[in-house]
């Protein structure tokens, strides 16, 4: 009879030894899954300044008065492109882009009418 406990023993010694580390390795790949995931996240990016000049568009003829409210539009105006920019962001910094100048130059020949 002592031979059977004996062996039980081991044998739920051995099932509990087996499932701690199951549980280990578990855990531990859960914890590289949410590091590479969930807890790290990308810095948020910071604000746009905002752009008094556009390349490749003549503001000249703009009436002052409503040059400020032409220069928050296309500040805030998303960029068709691909590029996730603003219109007056991606005048400054592409200067390929045919949508933004061909849309910033459309905005400003709309706002030369009186």
């Amino acid at each position: 009879m002592g031979s059977r406990s004996q062996y039980w023993d081991r044998t739920t010694r051995q099932a509990a030894i087996k499932l701690t580390l199951c549980a280990l390795i578990i855990f531990g790949f859960t914890c590289v899954m949410m590091q590479s995931t969930v807890w790290n996240r990308p810095p948020i990016p910071a604000r746009e300044p905002f752009y008094t000049t556009l390349p490749g568009v003549d503001l000249s003829r703009v009436a002052p008065a409503k040059l400020p409210a032409l220069l928050k539009h296309l500040n805030s105006w998303r960029c068709p492109c691909a590029c996730l920019r603003t219109v007056a962001s991606c005048r400054n910094h592409h200067g390929t882009c045919s949508f933004s100048v061909a849309i910033a130059r459309e905005a400003a020949a709309a706002a030369e009418k009186p």
